[in-house]
């Protein structure tokens, strides 16, 4: 996570000790220190005043403030001890932001107070339950250890303005780019930087049917030893080649399943995390300015020392909170034996506040809490054996950055079926040439056949009779449109308006007319594959007025993808799936059905 440094527009997000220099060793005339404007969550006013107040020194009174944030002027000197200050009194690596004038600082605190989201979220979803298991069984704790260990014992540190930094850098691309030799819809580049040596790095897989829809996967690459920033020894194990391990783990996974995205998935390593999310900010923002529908974004900061009895922090404050919804909901299903909690990181605490201040959705999974957190980041004790050596923990992020990136980007491993990429609805049928029905072809809350039913054989208006699989079983043809028996509407859809997936319990709403309430009788069936049904009883109703009706029951949709109901109203007669009656209306509906979400 986060420490800073001195310059513009830069992210103070400091666990960091001041510099100590050594001597002159002649007189030096005193430079006249730096004035630097600041935007600071307001929790931390009370406690970082007292903390200067206890070493002699006041902090200026803030010149403006607005929904827990306020705008601040301090000197250099200040802004060291005020990060030393958030660390010890509130114990995170989180706190301000520096800019350069007074206005622009007081624009990001309103621009903090109302968020704008750069374009509309996605309704986000679970059904892509085959990929994600998939995914998920392939998971190795070896290789993520092994991705710790070359990431914190190759070079001395991997900062960010240092060679060591970009060697890191060029490595990760190598490796990433040799495990996508063989995907041409694969690339992996340099994200390129200016104003420092390290480069981030992106892999990046193309979206099969939604390419403009984004899906962002990230972590940082650079590591710091806040006493020595340059040259000081900083392995970073858990600060972040951990969170670095786990993504390039997803990306070998994907490509070992043969999972291809629906949206396009990047895979981000950013350089400059700590000295101020240097280069997620350039990276949001490039995909801001771009117009880029970035529909995601997961960040994986720090997942290897569990320091905490949950297995999961949720951080909740500068994230999407549709988006925290969906990742405990991917836990729930995918992860059941795992905890999770959830917590406040502060003002900015990792790559992830870009994308939210980018106007992105982004969401970021946290090893622990702040106050339970890894001790010994950011010094040379950071490795890989002060977390048991291993990368036990690590797998958790891996296997939830995994279901995240299936979930989101959807798309499908290889010899699954992609689900449904948008939101779920409530689908209106339409005749299918092959099955000679109507057919809802996507999954979605509910399947209504509409008025593509109304009436029987040659009576009344419906389209495509007899209206049955493949025209196998012939209505009745006796008789005068609603004077005597027919089926005018089917609809099948979960009674909570959650997605129909196997395993749920569906509601079943019949419309018919009746001509007699003593004789008439529907008979309802389910088939689990409508290529080559078996038909199950569900049950008969009974009408209990004539006219027009709805008859309704449920019952739980069995596993298959394209499903189908069957329909039969009958005057007389025993119950069957295909009858012989003259007033007998036989109708059928196929629709599609999620698979279960199963861990």
């Amino acid at each position: 996570m986060a420490m800073n440094k001195f310059g513009p527009v830069v992210a103070w997000l400091a666990c960091a000790a001041p510099a100590v220099a050594a001597p002159p060793s002649r007189a030096v005339a005193p430079q006249q220190e730096r004035e630097v404007w600041i935007t600071i969550g307001t929790d931390a006013l009370q406690p970082v005043r007292s903390s200067f107040q206890r070493e002699g020194v006041a902090l200026p009174a803030p010149t403006f403030q607005t929904e827990g944030v306020a705008v601040m002027r301090l000197s250099e000197s200040q802004v060291l001890r005020l990060g030393q200050s958030v660390h010890e009194e509130l114990n995170r690596c989180a706190g301000f932001i520096a800019h350069d004038s007074e206005a622009e600082a007081i624009a990001a605190a309103k621009a903090d107070a109302a968020p704008a989201q750069n374009l509309a979220t996605p309704t986000y979803s679970i059904n892509n339950a085959p990929s994600v298991n998939a995914l998920l069984a392939e998971v190795r704790e070896l290789n993520i250890r092994n991705t710790i260990n070359s990431l914190s014992t190759n070079w001395t540190n991997r900062y960010y303005n240092a060679q060591t930094g970009q060697d890191a850098a060029v490595w990760l691309r190598g490796q990433w780019a040799d495990l996508a030799k063989d995907r041409p819809d694969i690339s992996v580049a340099f994200f390129k930087h200016f104003s420092w040596k390290q480069q981030s790095v992106i892999a990046t897989i193309q979206g099969t049917t939604h390419p403009s829809e984004i899906v962002v996967l990230g972590g940082h690459l650079d590591s710091i030893n806040q006493s020595s920033p340059s040259a000081g020894v900083a392995p970073g194990a858990d600060d972040d080649a951990s969170g670095v391990s786990c993504l390039t783990e997803i990306l070998r996974v994907a490509i070992a399943k043969g999972y291809r995205p629906a949206r396009t998935v990047k895979f981000m390593a950013y350089a400059g995390e700590e000295v101020g999310l240097y280069g997620s900010a350039a990276i949001a923002n490039s995909h801001k300015n771009e117009a880029a529908n970035v529909v995601g974004v997961l960040q994986l900061d720090m997942t290897n020392y569990k320091g905490s009895a949950y297995d999961f922090g949720i951080t909740m404050d500068r994230t999407s909170p549709a988006l925290n919804t969906h990742v405990i909901n991917l836990i729930t299903t995918y992860l059941p034996t795992l905890t999770y909690t959830q917590f406040n990181c502060g003002y900015g605490c990792s790559d992830h506040a870009s994308w939210t201040s980018a106007g992105f959705p982004a969401s970021m999974p946290f090893e622990a809490t702040i106050n339970t957190d890894n001790k010994k980041i950011h010094t040379p004790e950071d490795t890989l054996t002060y977390m048991g050596g291993t990368a036990d923990h690590s797998v958790k992020f891996a296997k939830l950055g995994a279901a995240f990136m299936a979930e989101v980007a959807k798309g499908a491993s290889e010899g699954n079926v992609p689900p449904r990429v948008g939101p779920a609805l409530n689908n209106t049928a339409t005749l299918d040439a092959t099955y000679k029905v109507p057919r809802c072809a996507e999954e979605g809350l509910s399947c209504d056949s509409g008025a593509l039913l109304n009436g029987r054989a040659n009576l009344g208006p419906e389209v495509t009779r007899p209206n049955t699989l493949k025209g196998a079983c012939p209505d009745g043809t006796s008789g005068i449109f609603h004077h005597d028996e027919s089926i005018d509407r089917i609809k099948v859809g979960t009674p909570d308006g959650t997605e129909m997936v196997a395993g749920k319990a569906v509601k079943v709403d019949v419309t018919v007319f009746t001509y007699s309430t003593a004789d008439d009788r529907l008979d309802l069936y389910s088939a689990a594959n409508a290529d080559s049904p078996t038909w199950t009883f569900i049950g008969t109703l009974a009408p209990t007025s004539a006219g027009t009706s709805t008859l309704s029951t449920t019952y739980t949709l069995p596993a298959g993808g394209r499903q189908a109901l069957r329909a039969r109203f009958r005057y007389g007669g025993a119950a069957g799936a295909c009858g012989t009656g003259t007033y007998d209306d036989h109708d059928d509906l196929v629709f599609a059905v999620g698979a279960a979400a199963t861990p």
